[in-house]
């Protein structure tokens, strides 16, 4: 450890470390191994976290299925200092070679291919710090100009600056960092015009972030409206007009996702093992007779008849 706020970890502890600041992603390094090399320096600036990487050509998967509750909910900005990677997500491609960067939404699963050893800097920003017009802007990947673009210039400078000062930095000094970087990374998103296609209104924004949200927490079975309400920062009247064009209402679409979630998860070969209450508990519901009693209203057949037929299908 360098100080409170800067972190370092290298060699087995870079996979765990990663998982713990990045949320459930994989990473794959050939061999099956992770080399000596990873290193991974991260440090705290109030809101935001800047973490460096420096590693050998390896495979990163983000599975959005794996979410919790408490994985950090943040933007991503992924500057390449050295090294080629391919960035993919929302059938859309990016090329990453030295100095280039790109701003993305990990709420939608995606994939980093670095082709060869890398050193990126990988600035988090909350999601709460932007506004839903700018996170509609997100629905796809944003590379970010070249160098020669001046605000691109500034942040990327000020991020190489505060992962080589950090250690120098007292806690104040690392917020004011953060809140600028903030600041910055917003004005990067809203300077870039849409493609027709992605633009969505506010609304569909929240509505996708709120999906979003209840996926990761339907094993809470106290998943509530104004709990679903304080996370977004908006009232509850405005969490149900996200809701309004789907013909029914947020409690029930939240029944209807666990119910849902219940039904992949029966029919998963990996969840063969788990039982039905465990499963139902899993999902958020409180009995397993009430869950069993749902789920026969909705799909006509019992969870016990639907495993069996799975089963007798798989043998």
């Amino acid at each position: 450890m360098h100080g409170h706020h800067v972190s370092v970890a290298d060699g087995e502890a870079f996979l765990s470390a990663s998982r713990m600041l990045f949320g459930p992603i994989t990473q794959r390094f050939s061999r099956g191994e992770a080399p000596s090399l990873p290193k991974l320096v991260s440090v705290n600036l109030g809101a935001c976290r800047l973490s460096e990487i420096r590693a050998k050509s390896h495979l990163v998967l983000n599975d959005r299925a794996f979410w919790r509750s408490f994985d950090p909910d943040a933007i991503k900005i992924l500057m390449q200092r050295k090294g080629r990677s391919r960035f993919e997500q929302q059938q859309v491609a990016v090329d990453l070679g030295p100095r280039a960067a790109i701003i993305y939404d990990p709420v939608r699963s995606y994939s980093l291919q670095n082709l060869s050893d890398v050193d990126q800097l990988i600035l988090q920003v909350p999601r709460s710090t932007f506004g839903d017009e700018t996170l509609a802007r997100l629905s796809a990947p944003l590379p970010l100009p070249g160098e020669d673009d001046s605000l691109t210039h500034i942040v990327s400078g000020l991020m190489q600056m505060a992962i080589g000062e950090a250690h120098k930095l007292d806690e104040a000094g690392c917020r004011r960092v953060g809140e600028s970087l903030i600041q910055l990374v917003n004005g990067l998103i809203q300077a870039k015009p849409m493609a027709p296609e992605f633009r969505r209104s506010p609304l569909e924004a929240l509505r996708e972030r709120i999906v979003a949200y209840i996926d990761a927490n339907l094993s809470r079975s106290n998943l509530s409206a104004e709990d679903i309400a304080r996370h977004m920062g908006c009232s509850r009247r405005y969490l149900h007009r996200a809701f309004e064009g789907e013909g029914m209402t947020l409690e029930r679409f939240v029944w209807d996702r666990r119910l849902e979630r219940s039904k992949e998860e029966l029919l998963s070969p990996a969840r063969g093992s788990a039982s039905i209450s465990e499963i139902a508990f899993a999902c958020g519901f409180n009995s397993s007779a009430h869950f069993s009693r749902a789920f026969k209203s909705k799909y006509d057949i019992a969870p016990r008849e639907l495993r069996e037929r799975v089963r007798t299908m798989v043998h």
